[in-house]
């Protein structure tokens, strides 16, 4: 009686869980509860190799399918956040594709609430800023960069810092920019020096509830959900006289997607394994996926070495299992370039086959985006299609729009299958 009883409940499980998958796959064929289409429309193209984009997975995957549960929790449940990191180099410090994907991941569900993860002020450094916020300053600042050959400051996960000695600076970040998804927050980690020599941080506005200082960082909490920072600086004592800031990280209380972008132009591996607060950093904001798209800054000429480029990557992946064991990597490999010699990088292939290595070895998944393009000098023909800047290094802004929809596409047929697994067993 016991076993049957058992049995039947069981049944019942698979029933709901059964129901549940085909709801959503009733989402995937055109029941209108969505916000917007799971799939980015693109445009059908001879030099856009579309049956190479999807996600390659060389493992067991079970990494993914525990990412794709926690997706699915999200999105069928509103229950708990994903948290998504994307790094890289020049390609990520404008952030054009990768907020295209982050926006895809926003819009596509109204009951959501995504936010905009880690960000930093380039403008204060001097240095591109992405388009989606605008930033001001007032003061005197100097930056330092992971691709410096000497670091005067810390750097954390950003790669990034700007610091002060004027307690009158101040920093304001506006994300009410026309004709971008807004990401609104209730909630900042402005990671910061906080020893005995920093400022103490202000906030120059009456809306919050409270800013309390931990080691490493200051967090400031909202009733009201917010669409601008303000920041400005105080000394209690004469031994302040300094303020390093690493990055802000933003989130809201509600259910979503959390989608952080860190990207420095120039950066390889290396660059990154210089920052001596990454780990930290990461503890503070633990990914259950990361896009790693730092390679082609590695390999840009002959001297380039497989094994140190792999090495590099396992101390750097060593650091996020420490923040998450269970963290989902997708490895996009370099696309076709050329050289500042105006000579063809011939090492993209060999980051192929190392980026496939790698997913098999932590049982992750590749994007493919060198055999997306075509290949060997294909950079060429999407350089003269408008989708690359004439040093076919860099991609053109409808290029980068491009690989936002690419890969959110890639993402959601493999979403798709594991929904499909699970509605099989």
């Amino acid at each position: 009686m016991n076993y049957f009883y058992c049995e039947l409940e069981r049944t019942e499980k698979r029933m709901r869980r059964r129901a549940v998958i085909t709801w959503v796959l009733l989402g995937f064929i055109g029941v209108k509860c969505y916000a917007q289409p799971l799939r980015a429309e693109v445009q059908v193209k001879s030099y856009i190799h579309l049956d190479h984009n999807m996600l390659i997975f060389p493992g067991i995957q079970k990494k993914p399918d525990m990412f794709f549960s926690k997706m699915q929790e999200l999105m069928l449940f509103g229950s708990g956040k994903v948290h998504i990191l994307h790094i890289g180099g020049s390609h990520l410090q404008a952030d054009i594709y990768s907020n295209r994907l982050r926006n895809h991941l926003s819009n596509f569900l109204p009951h959501l609430m995504s936010s905009r993860g880690l960000i930093f002020p380039y403008s204060v450094a001097k240095t591109n800023n992405p388009r989606n916020y605008k930033v001001s300053c007032d003061g005197k600042w100097s930056a330092v960069r992971n691709v410096n050959r000497v670091l005067g400051n810390p750097l954390g996960l950003s790669g990034i810092s700007v610091s002060t000695n004027d307690v009158k600076a101040q920093i304001r970040i506006n994300f009410d920019v026309p004709k971008e998804t807004k990401h609104a927050f209730n909630r900042i980690k402005v990671l910061h020096n906080t020893d005995s020599l920093s400022f103490d941080l202000k906030w120059l506005s009456e809306d919050s509830v409270s800013i309390q200082k931990f080691e490493g960082y200051t967090e400031i909490y909202f009733t009201n959900m917010q669409q601008e920072i303000a920041i400005g600086f105080s000394a209690r004592d004469s031994i302040q006289n300094r303020f390093e800031l690493y990055g802000l990280y933003l989130e809201s209380d509600r259910p979503g997607f959390v989608y952080s972008a860190v990207g420095v132009n120039g950066a390889s591996t290396w660059s990154y394994l210089k920052c001596e607060k990454f780990g930290a950093h990461l503890k503070l904001m633990p990914p259950d996926l990361v896009f790693f798209g730092i390679g082609i800054n590695d390999a840009h000429d002959s001297n380039f070495s497989v094994q140190a480029y792999q090495a590099n990557y396992d101390k750097l992946i060593a650091q996020i299992k420490a923040a998450n064991p269970n963290a989902f990597f997708v490895f996009i490999t370099n696309n076709d370039s050329y050289g500042y010699n105006k000579k063809l990088n011939t090492n993209a292939e060999t980051v192929r086959k190392a980026m496939l290595e790698m997913a098999a070895k932590y049982d992750g998944a590749v994007w493919d985006v060198f055999s997306i393009m075509g290949g060997y000098n294909s950079s060429t023909i999407w350089r003269d299609s408008g989708l690359m800047a004439k040093d076919r290094i860099h991609f053109s802004g409808e290029g980068y729009t491009l690989l936002g929809d690419l890969l959110f596409n890639a993402l959601m047929d493999s979403f798709e299958n594991y929904l499909v697994k699970q509605a099989k067993n």
